[in-house]
């Protein structure tokens, strides 16, 4: 595995980690008010936009290698 990737894949587990840890913040806090509401859109926002980001780019960097592979160029 490239090292590039390890640390993809641990800066993605760190930021659902921290989202999901302020999720359980805001659940021991509770209420009803509009903060905790923004937290809970925000962190699961995050969740969502790092797991398609992370997903997608995979993707991608996957059809670019597979690309060059078939086109005779060494990989990068």
């Amino acid at each position: 595995m490239e090292r590039s990737w390890i640390w993809r894949r641990s800066m993605a587990f760190l930021i659902v980690v921290s989202c999901i840890g302020m999720l359980f913040a805001a659940l021991l806090i509770g209420g009803n008010d509009l903060v905790t509401q923004a937290i809970v859109q925000g962190c699961f926002m995050s969740i969502i936009a790092v797991a398609s980001a992370y997903f997608g780019v995979a993707a991608w960097d996957d059809r670019n290698k597979a690309r060059e592979i078939i086109d005779g160029l060494p990989p990068q």
